[in-house]
């Protein structure tokens, strides 16, 4: 059993989170640091407890730092970075520890899980939307394939949303800023009526254009008008059980980040339309671009998600919880990929879905814990289903070629699993789990031409099988030791195992290729670490060295003879790091926080076609008839930055009667990565398959934010007022991204530049 220090100590942490939903700005105003409390492991427990390298951040600190969803979280944790995917900013690119998905489509799974409540968020398209009433946020690195299961193979990200305080009470508030930016928020907590405790929760952003189009009748870049709802409700059925209910819908109609030609030569060389293209490059932030006409520009997303959790408690040591829960993500877009007037290189759109790329998938999942404890063992049990229906209608226009790629993909996964974590003595815990995995995926591929998108003019079949599939076994255990050296020091020392999952390259026009699926993508992380925290808990440290090994890598390789990819399972990588984080209480009212991210990644294997170039034009090409070459050596890792650093200042500058004066000092930076797994040097003789690293070089990324508020406003009665102003990428960043690398040029994406404002709210 617990000590009756442990025991004070969980208890003084489990009403932190009460109170506060681990927010440590306001619990620092205190005098002290408050222990914070996470659900890493299916059990409340505070986070110096854990043997985990993860990141917690609670309702206040994600409050003042904007951050509403997966989209903000660049840079906020080690060796976290997120991307918006070239040409769109609704589908996400997150990498934990270099752990990244290689493509966004459906039948290609991410390697980084993300939950709401618990409940897995599959894909990456459709993924960047808004959290209505966060809680807290965790963010969990290295492979979490015991407890989270499939695709956490670089770690897992769980948003936890606030339950209904059975209480009357609520908040509005208001932001204004630069492009005509606004934000509103409304919270309701409705009175317990009987068993029942209900809440509402709305969000609705709008946002001018940021860059105009110079084309007539065509939307300028950067617009957004994008709203949220959130229902909750908890229902006491009997004093040992509960049922919790979460229902969260969103929708967004806006306009991608800014596109330009950023260079006439991709990795091939000077392309086809090199003078034609030469005219519209930009080397410095454009403030208007003209695009194609007859390709209006535009992101369209709708989401749905109910979500029930029944919570049984069985006696004081063991609870029988069921999630279940179903969601729906409807996607569509439509784009100019090069940025300029002419016909090159776009995403059709139009009236209906035959000229819209659009993407529809529906999500079911049931989830089955017993979590409990007996003396000196703690024990997690479960067992787990889920099930994924999507399809993706996919018109394109590269080249003047147009043609529609329609693909499918199904899953149908279910695992049990076990985690074991058993007191050897008062110091030291042994954590043994293991989580097996069966899992089938079934998909579908109908590609034809057409004579263009002014019409439904279909011409005839490349390709149309549907129904093949192929199905796989993982199992995945982790083992780890927690040693409390005192009651503010664990060492701790962990071996995990995570998996992401295989699939087929259903986009692809070559029959043969399309039923030969890529197998699951394995990782092994050995990981130690110290959490401590010292100077009477008014500082908090937490440090880990790790080495991911990943086998089975999901690389690309071009189809002999054409210019598509398709993915296999042909290389090794490695990746050494160390993590850095903690929280200072410098003075009675001022929190620094900080953390940093060490990162070294290579191959060590990377088959692929090698290079060669043409004597007479000069141009490079992949020689699919050479046959395949290890290429690792020359290759870098992709999304992979070497260093990533936070800092957080957090200070009251005065106490007046008319409220609390502070300022919250943010800046992250992430130093520059690869888009892709591109070679070093394309005259290398392992030189293979495309992309030359210079050219997809996403270069340092600094953003610092600032606001300075004016809180505890007292306004009569209990409620209490906030006014505070602000302002987003104050050093103005403006740094083109390199987005894609169509071989013959390369496109590029304009970062939003620096914003200001002005919010009010109040909360009674």
């Amino acid at each position: 059993m617990q000590t009756r220090a442990r025991r004070m100590r969980m208890h003084r942490a489990l009403c932190a989170a009460a109170i506060a939903g681990a927010a440590l700005p306001s619990l620092a105003q205190q005098g002290q640091l408050e222990e914070v409390v996470v659900t890493a492991q299916k059990r409340e427990q505070s986070i110096q407890d854990v043997p985990i390298s993860m990141t917690a951040v609670g309702g206040e600190a994600l409050r003042m730092r904007s951050i509403e969803g997966i989209a903000n979280l660049n840079g906020i944790a080690p060796n976290v970075s997120f991307r918006e995917s070239p040409g769109t900013t609704m589908i996400s690119i997150v990498a934990i520890r270099g752990a990244v998905a290689g493509n966004p489509a459906i039948w290609m799974d991410p390697p980084v899980g993300m939950y709401i409540d618990g409940v897995y968020v599959g894909k990456s398209q459709g993924s960047v939307f808004d959290v209505v009433e966060l809680e807290r946020v965790e963010v969990l690195r290295g492979p979490q394939g015991t407890l989270f299961g499939r695709n956490t193979a670089g770690g897992a990200i769980n948003f936890i949303t606030r339950k209904p305080s059975g209480e009357f009470g609520g908040n509005v508030g208001l932001e204004y800023g630069r492009f005509d930016h606004s934000i509103a928020r409304a919270s309701l907590d409705l009175p317990q009526w009987g068993k029942l405790s209900t809440s509402l929760g709305y969000r609705k952003e709008d946002r001018d254009e940021i860059i105009e189009n110079d084309t007539p009748g065509v939307d300028g870049w950067g617009s957004k008008d994008q709203q949220a709802w959130r229902f909750a409700a908890t229902l006491d059925i009997t004093e040992d059980l509960q049922a919790f209910y979460h229902y969260d819908h969103s929708e967004a109609d806006n306009t991608p980040r800014a596109t330009t030609v950023a260079s006439v030569s991709g990795w091939q060389g000077p392309g086809a339309f090199y003078q034609g293209y030469k005219s519209f490059i930009e080397t410095n932030r454009p403030w208007s671009i003209a695009t194609n006409r007859d390709r209006p520009i535009f992101e369209e997303s709708e989401v749905d998600g109910h979500a029930l959790t029944l919570a049984w408690d069985v006696d004081e040591n063991n609870q029988l919880k069921y999630i279940g829960a179903w969601r729906e993500m409807d996607y569509a877009d439509g784009g100019d990929l090069d940025g300029t007037p002419i016909d090159f290189t776009t995403v059709p759109s139009g009236p209906n879905m035959y000229f819209q790329r659009h993407t529809n998938v529906e999500t079911r999942s049931h989830e089955l814990q017993w979590v409990g404890d007996f003396e000196r063992l703690k024990y997690v049990l479960g067992y787990y289903l889920y099930e994924d229906d999507g399809y993706t209608v996919g018109p394109q226009d590269f080249f003047g070629r147009p043609a529609r790629s329609d693909y499918g993909s199904e899953t149908d996964a279910n695992a049990w699993f076990v985690q074991l974590d058993y007191e050897l003595t008062d110091a030291l815990t042994a954590t043994v789990g293991f989580r097996q995995t069966e899992e089938k995926k079934t998909g579908s591929t109908h590609r034809f031409n057409t004579t263009g998108f002014n019409g439904p003019q279909r011409g005839p079949d490349v390709i149309n099988v549907s129904g093949y599939d192929a199905q796989w076994n993982a199992d995945t255990p982790v083992f780890a030791l927690n040693y409390a050296l005192t009651n503010e020091l664990n060492l701790y020392a962990r071996v995990a195992k995570g998996f992401k999952s295989g699939g087929f390259s259903s986009e692809l026009a070559d029959p043969v290729l399309v039923l030969q699926p890529f197998d699951p993508e394995e990782a092994w992380t050995w990981e130690g670490g110290v959490k401590a925290s010292f100077l009477d808990n008014r500082a908090t440290l937490s440090a880990a060295v790790f080495r991911n090994e990943i086998t089975d890598l999901h690389t690309t390789q071009l189809v002999p003879g054409t210019s598509s990819n398709f993915v296999t399972n042909a290389g090794e990588a490695t990746y050494d790091g160390l993590e850095l984080e903690g929280t200072i209480l410098v003075a009675e009212g001022w929190t620094v926080q900080f953390s940093y991210g060490y990162l070294d990644g290579e191959f060590g294997e990377f088959m692929d076609y090698p290079i060669d170039r043409n004597p007479v034009t000069g141009q490079y090409f992949t020689n699919t008839a050479a046959g395949l070459i290890d290429t690792g050596s020359n290759r870098v890792a992709p999304y992979a930055p070497e260093h990533t650093l936070n800092l957080n200042l957090d200070g009251e500058l005065a106490r007046t009667e008319f409220g609390t004066l502070r300022m919250i000092v943010d800046y992250t930076f992430t130093s520059d990565m690869y888009v892709y797994a591109a070679n070093e040097s394309l005259d290398d003789p392992r030189a293979g398959g495309q992309y030359l690293a210079s050219i997809g070089q996403i270069p340092d990324t600094p953003n610092l934010n600032a606001r300075l508020l004016l809180a505890e406003i007292p306004v009569g009665g209990s409620g209490e007022a906030e006014v505070s102003i602000y302002g987003r990428n104050l050093t103005d960043f403006d740094d083109r991204t390199p987005s894609i690398d169509f071989g013959g040029f390369v496109n590029a994406n304009w970062p939003t530049p620096r914003t200001y404002g002005m919010a009010v709210s109040y909360r009674w």
